[in-house]
């Protein structure tokens, strides 16, 4: 099979991007697929796994991996490395730890994990070269205690010629042209004037570009240098004995090192291929013990993912063959190398860019697909098919894929016809599977006569004369030349007229042929309009499935959140109402079961069910209601969506339904027990309303006032307790419209302060 035919040599240039070191892109670039179950099923089940692990814990770490295999192999020649080199190999250690890190971290992944397990620790080598050599590739003072002491003494050194070469210079100045020094050949020197060359005692290295000075080493800086050149030398033997020990240490874990590289080049290629499966939407193919191939809404990867349009494959029993028919550039090569491309894919442990993918196991792939020409062997484009062709009838077996391009195409139409028949017939002798596809109509009927051969072809837009890459299985299509010619400008009384050769030499049967064609392909697309249809009412059902769960869901919210306020609400009014009935002992402690009754009632509160809370949130006019918030409560007097009017005591709140709820109309009755009737007794000092609604205390307070006037006071005060301010509120609202009362003001400190109001009555000053 040719890797180019199919495409796979451009999926497998795609792959090595994702690669993480050289020998991951070489394992990629030698990958061909492989006929040998066995050896599939373990590709496969290592980049099943790969790709799991991927996309749950991201790939297996690849830093510090590099290709060492010259540096090992050179090592074990007992060759002395380099600093870099042993630096790089180094590296690997660590490369090595963070896999078994990994490893641990990671479930799931047996076939990886193998791999993983294989590796062998090479940490104390890495640390070994590490604290010899630093990230800048240099050999440390550390190295050695020698390497560490010829260092000392070199810098000794440098630092005793520097001061000599000043003294030097300072001394001569008038004879020289810098005041700095210079090193040749490994030498330190001064810039002196050429002119002064011979009266200066010393060795010349040479002259500068601009001939004006020479290099001149001073006699008494001779000595020094070679002092220096010889620490030098010992310094630079001290490195390269580190280098080769460090390079034997090499030597001794090359098996390791090498093996370690082995698994982490296949450890990149299982990663790249899944890092390309998760971009591609990929999946991993399940190898079918029948003759069973499927590929759900399969995506041909080098088309445009955007643009790519995707189709269901599939050939099982009775079928072995699929013969594809259907317009030109419409899209019948492009599925016959799709299903080929995604076979040898599979065949290579590359995930598949579709939803599901079942393969037969096959032993072969053979493909005639393009052009064959070769002006080499001056063969034409029909001799180059019959060639390959006459190959693929030779060696084809009941376990191979034959795909067909064009088949019988590049001769005359007649035998062209013909000589497909054939091969189709001695294929189908041989059991192979065989995807083909054709424009003859007489390869159409030979179709449509055998069990074994599945028809089917792709669409063309009659209306837009547009291909739609649509695949269509169980209907033939026609090649629809004349519209194509058409749409290209081609004359249309040319047209017309080869319309009418083509009638006239059409036979019955074709006729026949054509006109069930038609009729399936009507069907067909009514089917897929029905579907549609299906499909937007399903996921319009989803959606509002969806909508009524989160409606309910916030209900609940909602619901929660009232009962939550509901509970701080009643615990609040529990501890005002202590507060309240407290103040008021201390301010008239003449009605005691007045606040015992007070008691007992906040106990009821506390301890009801607030069925009120809880009941349908539906309202009328008319119902009486309780704001929640503020605690009053009335009557609904008007309504507009979830928009109330509440008349409370002579007051209009507008609200909303979310902060009402539904309450028992109280009973006037509470004020027997609370005021004074007539004048059989004296008037009490204050009128007590703690504890009532203001509906209730407003009744209370204007007996009581009617009773003061009787009694021809003109100063009385009304004790309504602070707590939420609403029957305050009340009760001065009442005052302002009342006509007895001349003024009214809140209480002073030893009147009862927020919690009562002093009011003045007309007719007495």
């Amino acid at each position: 099979m040719d890797e180019h035919t199919l495409e796979l040599d451009q999926i497998k240039e795609e792959i090595k991007r994702y690669c993480a070191f050289s020998l991951g892109k070489a394992r990629i670039d030698a990958l061909t697929p492989c006929f040998q179950k066995l050896y599939v099923e373990t590709q496969l089940k290592r980049s099943n796994d790969a790709l799991s692990l991927l996309y749950r814990y991201g790939t297996v770490p690849f830093a510090g991996i590099s290709d060492i295999t010259p540096y090992v192999e050179a090592a074990g020649k007992d060759a002395t490395l380099g600093a870099y080199e042993l630096y790089e190999i180094a590296r690997q250690g660590h490369a090595v730890r963070a896999a078994i890190a990994y490893r641990k971290a990671a479930v799931d992944g047996e076939s990886v994990f193998e791999l993983i397990d294989a590796l062998i620790e090479v940490l104390p080598l890495s640390r070994q070269i590490e604290a010899c050599i630093n990230r800048n590739y240099e050999v440390m003072d550390q190295a050695s205690s020698e390497l560490a002491r010829l260092r000392r003494k070199l810098s000794s050194m440098q630092g005793e010629i520097a001061a000599t070469a000043q003294r030097y210079i300072a001394k001569h100045a008038a004879s020289l042209t810098d005041t700095i020094t210079a090193i040749r050949g490994d030498r330190i020197c001064v810039l002196a004037k050429v002119s002064e060359k011979n009266h200066l005692s010393g060795l010349v290295h040479g002259e500068s570009a601009s001939h004006q000075s020479v290099y001149l080493e001073p006699q008494c800086l001779l000595e020094l240098n070679n002092r220096l050149s010889e620490i030098r030398q010992q310094e630079q033997e001290e490195v390269n004995r580190i280098l080769y020990a460090l390079s034997q240490q090499v030597k001794a874990n090359r098996d390791a090192l090498l093996a370690n590289l082995d698994t982490f080049a296949h450890l990149d290629e299982l990663f790249a291929k899944a890092w390309w499966a998760k971009e591609h939407d990929g999946v991993i193919a399940s190898l079918s013990e029948t003759a069973h191939l499927y590929f759900k809404n399969a995506r041909h990867p080098l088309i445009d993912q955007k643009k790519v349009v995707a189709n269901t494959y599939e050939i099982k029993a009775p079928h072995h063959a699929l013969l594809i028919t259907g317009s030109n550039t419409g899209g019948k090569t492009v599925t016959l190398k799709t299903i080929g491309l995604f076979v040898a894919m599979s065949y290579c442990g590359i995930a598949v860019p579709c939803d599901e993918a079942i393969i037969p196991m096959f032993d072969a792939i053979y493909a005639d697909i393009g052009d064959h020409q070769s002006i080499a062997e001056s063969l034409s484009t029909f001799s180059a098919h019959i060639k390959r062709l006459a190959q693929i009838c030779e060696d084809a077996t009941a376990h191979s894929l034959v795909l067909l391009d064009e088949l019988g195409s590049g001769t005359d139409p007649k035998e062209g016809e013909a000589l497909a028949v054939a091969i189709l017939e001695h294929l189908r002798k041989r059991n192979a599977m065989i995807v083909a596809t054709t424009h003859y109509s007489n390869v159409k009927v030979y179709g449509k006569n055998c069990n074994d051969i599945l028809l089917a072809s792709v669409a063309f837009d009659m209306d837009t004369m547009q291909p739609t890459y649509r695949y269509m299985e169980g209907v033939s299509g026609t090649s629809n030349a004349f519209a194509i010619a058409g749409r290209y400008a081609l004359n249309e009384a040319i047209i017309k007229r080869a319309q009418y050769f083509k009638d006239a030499h059409r036979s019955k049967e074709e006729m026949l042929l054509e006109t069930i064609e038609q009729q399936q392909l009507d069907l067909l697309l009514e089917k897929e309009k029905l579907m549609k249809q299906e499909q937007a009412l399903l996921h319009k059902q989803e959606e509002l499935e969806a909508w009524k769960q989160q409606l309910e869901a916030r209900g609940k919210a909602q619901e929660a959140r009232e009962q939550r306020a509901f509970d701080d609400l009643l615990e609040d009014a529990k501890a005002q109402m202590d507060a309240i009935i407290e103040q008021a002992k201390q301010v008239d402690d003449s009605k005691p079961h007045r606040y015992h009754e007070l008691k007992r009632q906040l106990a009821q509160m506390e301890s009801a069910p607030e069925e009120a809370h809880h009941e349908d949130a539906s309202f009328a006019l008319g119902d009486y209601v309780k704001l929640v918030e503020l605690g009053y409560h009335g009557e609904i007097i008007s309504m507009q969506k979830d928009r109330v009017c509440v008349l409370c005591n002579g007051m209009k709140l507008n609200t909303t339904t979310a902060k009402i709820t539904h309450m028992q109309k109280p009973k006037s009755t509470k004020a027997k027990n609370v005021h004074t009737k007539g004048l059989s007794k004296p008037l009490p000092l204050a009128c007590n309303v703690i504890g009532c609604y203001v509906d209730e205390a407003l009744p209370i307070i204007d007996k009581y006032l009617d009773n003061a006037i009787l009694a021809h006071r003109n100063q009385v005060r009304i004790i309504h307790g602070s707590g939420t301010g609403a029957l305050r509120k009340g009760v001065h609202a009442y005052l302002k419209r009342h006509p007895k009362v001349s003024e009214f003001r809140l209480g002073q400190e030893g009147e009862g302060g927020l919690g009562a109001t002093i009011v003045t009555l007309k007719g007495k000053k």
